[in-house]
């Protein structure tokens, strides 16, 4: 079965930047590491230093005191200045980069893993849907075929049978059609209601990404500042370590934390181009030419279908006027609304304009099928290029070749639809 996450611009851009992110975090754990051991080694080196001093001073006490051990007592001084030395970098170290290293690492382990747990939860919210669309359409096909059937016979059977037999049918019929109206009317629910869920995954797709991009910010910005106090305590060990300090100097002399943050906004840069949804449109029985009605059958029944489309998007364009009277309202005043009113607006708008598609490629879909059974022309329109077919392989039916094997009708809209 279709994947209706697979082809998404906002899921691939997605999976890129958690992959980026999770090698920048791997990085990030295996400085640490190397800092955790640089900090042990100075530790470790400090308290042999002092054992040494330790011990002259103690060989000294016993010693006359002259000019020879005044000498070696400042060698012991100097001993001691290094061991101290050495202690305070590496307790500086494990205070000042390794204990910050890992506060924020923990914290955004778990600030990943709620995005993640928000996009698993959309993402099964759209796939749900999706199933739920193919399963009602199956329902509604079979239902429709049955209930063909027995209208066909009651009109071929209406001179042939008593009057008792013709009410018997005649009931049966009208229970049938109260049934194929309820699944008709879910079957279009369940399709209205996938646009919003599908929505709601990639706005939430979208905000995780502009979440885990802050993150990755600023891990880049800490592992700098590592960078730059390392830097200043190495510096203070004097002339004795000038000539390696000034190798890494030049190394973090090198460091440009807005380019790296430029780089990793242009490799995980969202082409709009790319930004392509997909959604189910309403497929009926009665559209397909070569099922078993005859042409004004068809008719009859597609019409009611076109009217309740027509109703909604009469509703959506009332519903995108009030949108842009409160959007000129906020631009004109803006005393009356903050950045986010608009921001929010702004959205409405998109969700209205996508509603409006969606129910505009439905229309031109249905109108289409009429006019073709009225002998009228085509209606033109440009939802008409986003429209498209794949064939939806039958789960657990004996054959591919089924009638109601029939391709599943994709809608893509773009940008200049509405």
């Amino acid at each position: 079965m279709r994947d209706p996450l697979t082809d998404c611009s906002y899921n691939k851009v997605y999976k890129s930047l958690k992959e980026f992110a999770q090698n920048g975090e791997n990085f990030c754990k295996q400085i640490t590491s190397v800092l955790q051991q640089r900090a042990n080694l100075e530790i470790n080196y400090a308290k042999g230093l002092q054992k040494l001093a330790d011990k002259l001073n103690k060989a000294l006490q016993n010693t006359k005191k002259n000019c020879l051990s005044s000498a070696w007592s400042w060698a012991s001084e100097g001993m001691k200045s290094a061991a101290d030395l050495h202690q305070k970098l590496g307790k500086a170290i494990e205070l000042e980069a390794i204990k910050p290293t890992h506060q924020v690492l923990s914290r955004q382990e778990k600030k990943r893993k709620s995005l993640d747990n928000e996009v698993g939860k959309t993402a099964n919210l759209v796939i749900s849907n999706w199933n739920q669309q193919i399963k009602a359409k199956k329902k509604l096909m079979v239902s429709t075929k049955k209930h063909e059937a027995l209208f066909h016979l009651v009109e071929s059977s209406k001179q042939s049978v008593t009057a008792k037999e013709k009410q018997k049918l005649l009931s049966k019929l009208k229970k049938s059609t109260e049934k194929l109206q309820k699944e008709d009317e879910n079957y279009y629910q369940q399709n209205m209601a996938g646009y919003s869920t599908r929505l709601k995954w990639e706005n939430t797709l979208e905000n995780t990404y502009k979440s885990i991009l802050e993150l990755e910010k600023e891990r880049i910005q800490l592992l700098c500042n590592n960078l730059n106090q390392y830097s200043q305590h190495i510096s203070l060990f004097g002339q004795t370590l000038t000539t390696c300090h000034t190798q890494i100097h030049c190394a973090i002399s090198k460091v440009d934390v807005e380019k790296d943050i430029q780089a990793l906004m242009e490799e995980t840069a969202i082409l709009s181009t790319e930004n392509k949804s997909e959604f189910l449109l309403t497929d009926y029985f009665e559209e397909d030419p070569n099922n078993i009605m005859d042409k004004e059958r068809r008719k009859t029944l597609i019409k009611p279908k076109l009217l309740r489309l027509q109703r909604d998007i009469e509703k959506a364009c009332r519903e995108k006027e009030g949108l842009e009277q409160m959007l000129c309202t906020h631009s004109s005043n803006s005393s009356f609304s903050d950045s986010k009113n608009q921001k929010d607006t702004a959205a409405l708008m998109d969700e209205n304009s996508l509603k409006l598609d969606l129910l505009q490629a439905n229309s031109y879909k249905l109108s289409s099928v009429l006019a073709e059974l009225e002998q009228r022309p085509k209606p033109s329109h440009p939802c008409s290029t986003s429209i498209f077919k794949w064939k939806e392989k039958p789960l657990g039916w004996p054959s591919p070749t089924t009638d109601f094997a029939r391709p599943c009708i994709l809608f893509k809209p773009g940008k200049m639809m509405s």
